[in-house]
């Protein structure tokens, strides 16, 4: 009798030995996680290894429901983060641990929130500038104008023509998308030519929706919810979902 609480002992004594071990070896990985610059983690392949299996755990569990395995919802306007279609920043890890931490119009102070998509068709498109309403009629030759830079051949030249002197007048659309309609990463204003969209499928429908009702989606800020560790794994696990050299 005496034999087996002797064994049971030892057990209990290697088990914490274990877990002592084991906290110790995970305070040493989070630490040089956080003294690693973020931009370098995904070229050391055994701290990059260790961040990312923690990273996929971060993501599932805070992510996922929203952005799902990465690819996003075109339904709900939530972008696909496995392409290099981005539209905040260039994919950097920094760059994506400022949005995990700050969000994307979240009422983070530090977050990003310098731009919205109007509201055309309704009687004041932007509140934060002041933009003309757009009519159906203009509102589909901007549809058209779109449609055409990307591809589809049989649109009304007429309606084309109409749609890129509104594009490049007063609707204003070359302030956010620029005049080459190629986006601006440093705002979050899409690209509108690389047949990539971040809601709907870039049918006439679609288009024509967006510009009508607008778009500005959200993205929480985690600053405060999750640890700084915690943060950097996920936004180095999100950089390794981008296709390298393509």
């Amino acid at each position: 009798m005496r034999g087996r609480h002797i064994v049971l002992l030892v057990a209990i004594v290697l088990l914490l030995v274990v877990a002592a071990a084991m906290v110790v070896i995970e305070r040493r990985d989070r630490g040089e996680l956080l003294r690693t610059d973020a931009d370098q983690v995904l070229n050391d392949p055994g701290l990059a290894s260790r961040a990312l299996a923690n990273g996929r755990k971060v993501f599932l569990n805070q992510c996922a429901g929203c952005h799902g395995a990465g690819r996003g919802n075109t339904a709900t306007g939530v972008p696909d983060l496995t392409d290099q279609d981005f539209l905040y920043g260039t994919g950097r890890v920094s760059e994506i641990e400022a949005i995990v931490l700050h969000g994307i119009r979240s009422g983070d102070d530090k977050g990003w929130d310098l731009a919205w998509m109007p509201a055309y068709a309704k009687a004041v498109p932007y509140t934060r500038d002041k933009l003309p309403s757009l009519s159906p009629a203009e509102i589909g030759q901007l549809t058209s104008f779109l449609l055409t830079i990307n591809g589809v051949v049989d649109e009304d030249p007429k309606a084309v023509s109409a749609g890129s002197i509104l594009f490049e007048g007063h609707g204003g659309c070359w302030d956010c998308h620029g005049r080459d309609a190629q986006g601006d990463p440093a705002i979050g204003a899409p690209n509108l030519r690389d047949g990539k969209w971040l809601r709907g499928d870039g049918s006439r429908r679609d288009i024509s929706r967006i510009i009508s009702e607008g778009l500005h989606g959200v993205s929480p800020a985690f600053r405060g919810r999750l640890d700084p560790a915690n943060v950097r794994a996920v936004a180095v696990y999100v950089a390794s979902l981008h296709p390298k050299g393509k």
